[in-house]
């Protein structure tokens, strides 16, 4: 199911407040990989463990689903990765000057259909 959206939301604490940010992102491998004004992910903290949520109900349709994946979030600094997250061209929400990459490991999934009368449930851990 990650991989068949291409917008979700991190969800981060920025001065014990709770914040959450659409992104845009991919899957590189078990990890996921969007971008953000730079700085955003420092407010919270390099390293923080945070959420990110993405979640398909299309109109009308009364039925859907949503993962949650729960992780460390790292801004990306080596050189070969950061070339590599460029030729993939991940877009960025917004126009901000400048943009850090940012790589969430994918310690906990959590997926759940949701809206029919047989709701499934499913968590894995990485």
């Amino acid at each position: 199911m990650l991989a068949e959206a291409t917008i979700g939301r991190v969800v981060l604490t920025v001065d014990v407040l709770a914040t959450a940010l659409p992104v845009s992102y991919l899957l590189d491998g078990d990890d996921v990989v969007f971008r953000t004004e730079t700085g955003t992910l420092s407010a919270a903290g390099n390293g923080t463990v945070v959420a990110f949520q993405v979640d398909c109900f299309p109109p009308l349709a009364r039925v859907g689903w949503k993962v949650v994946v729960t992780g460390l979030a790292m801004v990306v600094s080596e050189p070969a990765d950061i070339r590599h997250l460029q030729s993939v061209a991940i877009p960025v929400m917004g126009a901000p000057s400048s943009t850090d990459y940012i790589r969430l490991s994918t310690a906990l999934i959590r997926g759940q259909s949701m809206g029919s009368q047989h709701e499934h449930h499913e968590a894995a851990t990485i």
